[in-house]
């Protein structure tokens, strides 16, 4: 990949700060943008320092600094990712993953900007899926929280607003549950940090509904390289990224207490509003596509998340 002008959005997050490391380690110029609403300064003050911007992408200021900034490529990953707090207040989900993107993309479409990347939810925007593995294609009516319902807009939003936009093309990519390190263990989102942190600290990890609930777990390097391979496809793309492989919450707790040796008990409350029964993602055409395909099993991955959280 040669060097390019390239926007991150919510680069100061989980997979936006690994996304960040990896595009300043090829040598491109990078411009960040981060609310650090759910990202922290110090998952990339170490990695970057000039360009650098702790604001809204939806403000004046920060879209006339995009404008001549003028990107070659962005990748935009900005957005309110809880599905709890979607449900609780659908007025701050619509402002941060609907209107301030929309912002973001009228302004991409006034620059040179040639491809636009935006990180999409496979686990909340086919609804409650019918088949599973879910492919791109297995919609099954709208989906069940506030969050599924913007990203699946916005993903409508980007097909109608690119397909006029001669020379720029889009990657719409359906990310399943990614973890790893810097991963907020202590926030809402994101239950193999949270499970993860609490049972190395020999605390009760709690588990919303029975435990057979199904996910596709990813780790995170998975999808920063499925991201990048992706800005270098000049065509428009909607894929599904995870690994394929249903994973129970309850088999997920058998897994972490195994690593990390926990001996304690886990806690059973009811299931939340807006969560799916179900959901893994089916990667072939992303494997076919990209010549991508994760590289971590659940094991691996954990392994290296332990090892984070014990530095």
């Amino acid at each position: 990949m040669k060097s390019e002008k390239i926007l991150v959005t919510g680069g100061a997050g989980f997979i936006g700060s690994h996304l960040v490391e990896n595009l300043t380690n090829q040598g491109h110029e990078l411009m960040v943008v981060d609310n650090l609403l759910s990202g922290k300064k110090q998952n990339i003050e170490h990695i970057i320092s000039d360009n650098l911007f702790f604001d809204e992408i939806g403000s004046e200021e920060i879209l006339k600094k995009i404008k001549h900034f003028n990107p070659d490529i962005c990748f935009h990953l900005a957005a309110q990712s809880s599905v709890v707090i979607s449900v609780e207040d659908p007025m701050l989900d619509f402002e941060h993953n609907i209107l301030q993107p929309l912002q973001l993309i009228r302004t991409l479409l006034s620059t040179d900007c040639k491809k636009f990347v935006f990180s999409s939810s496979g686990g909340t925007i086919f609804g409650e899926p019918d088949i599973i593995p879910t492919s791109e294609i297995d919609f099954a009516g709208e989906p069940e929280s506030p969050y599924g319902i913007s990203k699946k807009r916005l993903n409508e939003f980007i097909e109608l607003l690119f397909s006029n936009k001669e020379n720029t093309t889009y990657s719409i990519l359906n990310f399943s549950n990614v973890y790893g390190p810097r991963q907020d263990p202590h926030g809402e989102a994101g239950v193999v940090s949270i499970f993860t942190s609490k049972m190395m600290n020999n605390l009760e990890p709690t588990v919303f509904g029975d435990g057979e609930q199904t996910r596709d777990y990813i780790f995170v390097q998975d999808v920063v390289d499925a991201l990048l391979l992706s800005s270098t496809i000049d065509e428009d793309l909607f894929l599904n990224i995870g690994t394929g492989n249903e994973t129970s919450v309850n088999d997920l707790v058998s897994t972490l207490k195994s690593t990390i040796g926990y001996l304690g008990e886990v806690k059973y409350e009811p299931k939340r509003d807006g969560e799916l029964l179900r959901s893994v993602l089916d990667n072939s055409k992303a494997k076919k596509v990209l010549n991508w395909e994760p590289q971590y099993s659940l094991e691996s991955g954990i392994t290296e998340l332990v090892n984070w959280l014990s530095a």
